[in-house]
């Protein structure tokens, strides 16, 4: 435990040195770019009022992505070292704590249900019941459920619902009387003493609001879902270092509550584990995670429903800065929440606006390429700073990476070799664009569940866009070509006569970049569709 506090602490060091360097960048930036703007600045390179301003808006969309990235690399790092994890003791518990434990389902077929309620029965911890909450449309499934649900001698409730997960356990956490409530989705068959490990942390941490566990795969069995189950251990790995901050967040399943923090959950929301978890987070109390395996459950069988569900995930996630910003601001404020506990939850809201936000450099970069205006940066290195941001930034994404395959190869929920890594890349970096709309809608209030309107997985037209993704893609890749070409005239470096007035730059980097996500988005597209295929779930099953 010693050993993981100092290295915690170095840790923290490091990224202190990192933030100094970024905002004396940007200080020296700002003070530069104002000088080339004066009135009293004499030289071919001044600034007009419309370079002032693109100038200033590159070099904010530069420090933001910094910034985040680096947050999520020292709180990656953090969740390696797993900070902040306490011990219990399953020999201490008194047995008189009862478990209600909802499984919420709609439109799933018996088989799947059946698995996870095999799973119940061999719980260690005998002091439980368990509702299966159905709001189904199809009758043959709901009679099919009820059938596997009171075979093992549980509880089915069946009402009709028009507000989605968090509106049917609303209905049902009233008719329980256990002392805490338990979620799982129907797909997550429980880990035989996960109950007990419950009620232990429980009982002997009261100030514990919930308790989020992790979760582990069991259908990973190609590169799609490498991807996907990397993408969720990335999400528990930063949990762990959350758990410090006060700002542990719950994730929809494999979670325990105390019966006074579960209800009611919010209606209405995308996400509604997320926006439950900043209500509980700013009524001044906290969650815990177990880093330890809760459930096994099924990723995202296509990419098609990978996409639609990452859409909804993220669009709530990004909506929670809207719901919840001014009330941040107030609790800090007024002290009811900690200042650090706010820039957490901004930072989780915020961090696929900013994993995004590369994109609108590249669109502000191209503004600056095609009227020549003169890119300012800090005084000595010039342009040469694109190239040292982007140095850093790189090996902040290599720290992020190496933290996620770190924790995924300890946590062994499913058989991760380091050759998957560079695919978790490829991957991520191909479905990068598909993530905009989603992060931007959730930024301007879209975040909403409408009954009768809304779809809980919607689906996303992925050809449509990654046919306009990869159309932008090649005119970035004509930036790349031509940016460099201006660069080596400009130098000397080839003999050429095309550019008359070469524009020396460093933009070819984030163009080229950006090049590659955006234009091969469409065959990624085109040859994930044809090679993973459904196994378990049809449509039906899915969007709706």
């Amino acid at each position: 435990m010693q050993k993981r506090i100092i290295w915690s602490k170095i840790n923290h060091i490091v990224g202190y040195i990192f933030y100094g360097f970024i905002i004396t960048y940007f200080i020296w930036s700002i003070i530069n770019i104002a000088d080339r703007g004066s009135i009293n600045y004499i030289g071919t390179d001044k600034l007009n009022a419309s370079g002032l301003a693109f100038n200033v808006i590159a070099l904010i969309l530069e420090v933001v992505g910094f910034f985040f990235a680096l947050y999520f690399a020292i709180q990656l790092i953090d969740g390696v070292l797993r900070v902040g994890e306490v011990p219990y003791d399953l020999g201490k518990i008194s047995g008189k704590t009862k478990i209600s434990v909802i499984v919420p389902i709609h439109n799933v077929q018996a088989f799947v249900l059946e698995e996870t309620l095999v799973g119940f029965k061999e719980q260690t911890y005998k002091n439980f019941d368990l509702w299966v909450a159905d709001d189904s449309k199809d009758e043959e499934l709901r009679a099919a459920c009820k059938d596997v649900t009171e075979k093992h001698n549980f509880t089915y409730y069946f009402e009709t619902n028009d507000n989605f997960k968090s509106g049917m356990l609303n209905i049902v956490i009233p008719k329980t009387d256990g002392e805490l409530l338990a979620f799982f989705d129907v797909d997550h068959i429980p880990k035989p003493d996960i109950l007990e490990k419950f009620v232990a942390i429980m009982e002997q941490y009261p100030e514990f609001a919930f308790i989020q566990a992790k979760f582990g795969f069991r259908n990973v069995t190609n590169l799609l879902h490498v991807w996907e189950a990397m993408s969720l251990m990335q999400t528990f790995c930063s949990s762990n270092a959350r758990r410090e901050i006060g700002t542990v967040l719950y994730c929809g399943s494999s979670v325990v509550f105390r019966r006074e923090y579960a209800y009611p959950i919010p209606e209405g929301q995308m996400t509604e584990d997320f926006d439950q978890s900043v209500h509980i987070i700013k009524a001044g109390k906290k969650g815990y995670f177990l880093d330890e395996v809760g459930a096994m459950s099924l990723v995202p069988e296509t990419i098609s429903h990978q996409i639609s569900q990452l859409f909804r995930w993220f669009t709530g996630q990004s909506g929670a800065i809207y719901d919840h910003g001014w009330s941040l601001f107030k609790g800090v404020i007024k002290r009811r929440i900690r200042f650090r506990q706010a820039i957490d939850i901004i930072f989780s809201s915020l961090l696929v606006v900013a994993a995004t936000s590369f994109y609108f450099l590249g669109i502000i970069y191209s503004i600056l390429y095609f009227a020549k205006i003169p890119l300012v940066r800090a005084w000595w290195l010039g342009q040469l700073w694109l190239i040292v941001i982007l140095s850093l930034t790189f090996i902040i994404y290599f720290a992020t990476i190496t933290a996620t395959t770190l924790y995924s190869m300890k946590s062994a929920t499913f058989p991760l070799k380091l050759y998957h890594v560079p695919f978790f890349l490829t991957f991520g970096s191909l479905t990068a664009p598909f993530f905009l709309i989603p992060a931007f809608k959730g930024l301007i209030g879209k975040n909403k569940l409408i009954p009768g309107k809304t779809q809980w997985n919607k689906k996303i037209p992925i050809y449509r866009n990654a046919t306009i993704f990869s159309i932008i893609g090649l005119f970035f890749m004509y930036l790349t070509v031509d940016s460099i070409l201006q660069q080596l005239c400009g130098n000397n470096l080839i003999i050429c006569h095309f550019y008359a007035d070469p524009y020396l730059n460093y933009f070819f980097i984030l163009f080229g970049m950006i090049a590659l996500t955006l234009t091969f988005s469409l065959p990624f597209m085109f040859f994930a569709s044809k090679i993973f295929k459904p196994q378990i779930y049809e449509e039906k099953h899915i969007y709706h």
